[in-house]
C-alpha cells in the first residue's frame, strides 16, 4: 500500500511508526527539513521538504499512485486543500484529514464529497475529551479502552495494598467476582513484564491491564485499587477541550459536579453562558493564586484536569491542586520526557494528546476489516477489534477452533463478541472456541510489525467465491 503522510509533527512521527512495514510504501511531507531528516533516518520512508497543500511537491512525493492520503499537519487549512488536490488532482482513493476546529462537526457537507473532499475526518480534541471522561468514570484507571459498542473495556491500573486481589493469585477473580467476565492481559511490576497465568500472584505497584464486560468492569477494578466514584471534578485552563470533556460527562444525567476555572476572562465568561443553569460552575481564576483555588473549594475536587497546551502549567497547577487537597489529577502533557519525570510525583496520571488522538486515526487507517484499533498503556503493542468473514472455504479464521488459528507468536484472543445490538454475546477466549462468519475478535498484538501478518490472516480468499 502506497501511503502519503503530510505533516512530519508528534502524529505524524506515530502515525508513521505505526504503519512502516514490508507491506507499505510510505512517504512523509514538511516544511522543516529538520524534521523530514529525522523521520528518514528513523524510519524507513522516504522524505520530501514542502508545501503540503503545493500541487506540485505533492506530485513530486508520488500523489499520482498514492492509495492513502493522511494529512496531520498543524494547520486545518492546509490539511482541508490537500484532501480536495488529493481527489480533484490524483484521484488518491482514501483521504483522512486531522481537524482541530470543532465548530466545523455541525457542517459535514463542507468538509465531504461536496466541499474539501476529505473521505474521513479525525477531530483531535473530541478523541482527547473522550478519552478524559473515561478516565474520569474510572478514576483508580491509567488508561481506559473500549471495543465491540461499548460492550467491553480495557483498562489499566496500579495495583494497591489491601485490594481484595492483591497478594493473590489471578484464579482467584473468579472466586471473588463468578460472574465476571474477565481476561489479563498484562502485568508489569518495576518495568518487567510478567506472564499472566492462573497462579501469578498480585503485588502492590504492579501495572495491571485487563480486558473485562463493560458491565463488570467497576468490580474487576476494585479488586485491584478500590476506589469512590468521582462526583466533583474540576477542569483547569481547557478553553474549548473543557466544554467537551463536560458534554462528554453529561453533568445533569450522572449527577456530577464540575467546575471550570479558566484564567482567560473571555474564555470563562463563554463557557459560563454556555453551561448557565447546569450542575457546572465557571470561574476566572489564575491557576497559580493559592487563595483563589482554595476558595473555588479545589481541595474537596475527586478529580483535578490540567489541560493547557502549556505542559510546565499543567504540571504545576495539578501539583499545587493536590497539596490543597485534590484527591486524584489528571495532566495533559504533550512531552512524554516530562512523562516520565513527574511519575512518582503526586501527578496520578498523564495523558499524551497525540497518544489520545492516535486511536482514533489508526481506526481509519488500518484497512481489512479493523474496526477499532488502540495503542496500549507502554506504546509497544496494540489491541485489535477486527470481523471474522467468509466461511470454512474462504477464510484462514472461521470455522476454526483458537488454538488452529497461525497467529504470529506472541499475538493472543482476548474476547469475541458474536451478533448485534442486544442480541450481542461476549464469549472469553478460550483454545476450543470456534470463530464463525461476523465475529468481533479483541487480539493484543505485542509488536505492530506483525499487524499486516494479522491483517492477511483475515483476509477473505475472493477466488473461493
Amino acid at each position: 500500500m502506497k501511503i502519503l503522510i503530510l505533516g512530519a509533527g508528534r502524529v505524524g512521527r506515530s502515525v508513521a511508526e505505526s504503519l512502516v512495514s514490508d507491506a507499505n510504501d510510505i512517504t512523509i511531507v514538511d516544511e522543516s527539513s529538520e524534521r523530514v531528516n529525522l523521520m528518514q533516518e528513523r524510519f524507513d520512508l522516504l522524505g520530501l521538504v514542502g508545501n503540503a497543500s503545493s500541487p506540485s511537491v505533492l506530485s513530486s512525493a508520488g500523489a499520482m499512485d498514492t492509495d492513502l492520503l493522511i494529512a496531520v499537519t498543524a494547520s486545518d487549512e492546509t490539511n482541508l486543500v490537500a484532501c480536495t488536490l488529493a481527489a480533484q488532482l490524483f484521484n488518491i482513493p482514501m483521504r483522512i484529514a486531522r481537524v482541530r476546529n470543532s465548530e466545523l462537526r455541525h457542517y459535514p457537507r463542507i468538509l465531504g464529497e461536496e466541499g474539501f473532499r476529505a473521505t474521513s475526518i479525525i477531530w483531535p480534541e473530541q478523541a482527547i475529551a473522550s478519552h478524559l471522561a473515561k478516565l474520569i468514570t474510572f478514576p483508580a484507571a491509567q488508561q481506559v479502552l473500549s471495543f465491540a459498542d461499548g460492550l467491553l473495556t480495557l483498562f489499566t491500573v496500579r495495583a494497591t495494598a489491601g485490594a481484595s486481589l492483591v497478594g493473590r493469585p489471578l484464579r482467584e477473580i473468579f472466586i471473588q467476582l463468578p460472574d465476571a467476565q474477565v481476561r489479563f492481559v498484562s502485568i508489569f511490576r518495576r518495568n518487567h513484564r510478567l506472564e499472566c497465568r492462573s497462579d501469578t500472584v498480585i503485588e502492590s505497584g504492579d501495572e495491571v491491564t485487563v480486558l473485562t464486560a463493560s458491565h463488570c468492569a467497576d468490580s474487576v477494578i476494585g479488586t485491584l485499587r478500590p476506589y469512590e466514584m468521582a462526583q466533583t471534578v474540576v477542569l483547569m485552563n481547557g478553553g474549548n477541550l473543557s466544554g467537551l470533556v463536560t458534554d462528554e460527562l453529561e453533568p445533569n444525567r450522572s449527577k456530577r459536579r464540575i467546575k471550570i476555572l479558566e484564567a482567560d476572562e473571555a474564555i470563562a465568561t463563554e463557557l459560563s453562558k454556555r453551561y448557565a443553569g447546569n450542575r457546572v460552575s465557571v470561574s476566572m481564576v489564575k491557576t497559580n493564586d493559592t487563595v483563589a483555588l482554595s476558595q473555588e473549594g479545589i481541595g474537596e475536587a475527586d478529580v483535578v484536569l490540567s489541560l493547557s497546551s502549556h505542559d510546565e502549567t499543567n504540571i504545576m497547577s495539578a501539583l499545587l491542586a493536590k497539596r490543597l487537597g485534590a484527591k486524584r489529577s489528571i495532566v495533559l502533557l504533550e512531552t512524554q520526557a516530562y512523562a516520565a519525570l513527574v511519575q512518582g510525583t503526586d501527578i496520578d496520571v498523564t495523558v499524551s494528546p497525540t497518544q489520545a488522538s492516535l486511536g482514533e486515526l489508526l481506526r481509519h487507517i488500518r484497512y481489512g476489516d479493523v474496526v477499532n484499533a488502540q495503542e496500549l498503556y507502554r506504546g509497544s503493542s496494540e489491541a485489535l477489534e477486527i470481523i471474522a468473514h467468509g466461511s470454512k472455504k474462504s477464510s484462514k479464521v472461521v470455522g476454526k477452533q483458537l488454538q488452529e488459528i497461525a497467529f504470529p507468536q506472541g499475538v493472543s484472543v482476548g474476547a469475541i463478541v458474536r451478533g448485534e445490538g442486544e442480541d450481542a454475546k461476549i464469549l472469553m477466549a478460550e483454545p476450543d472456541l470456534t470463530v464463525v462468519a461476523e465475529d468481533h475478535l479483541i487480539l493484543f498484538i505485542p509488536n505492530k510489525k506483525m499487524i499486516p501478518r494479522i491483517e492477511q490472516l483475515f483476509a477473505v480468499d475472493v477466488g473461493f467465491f
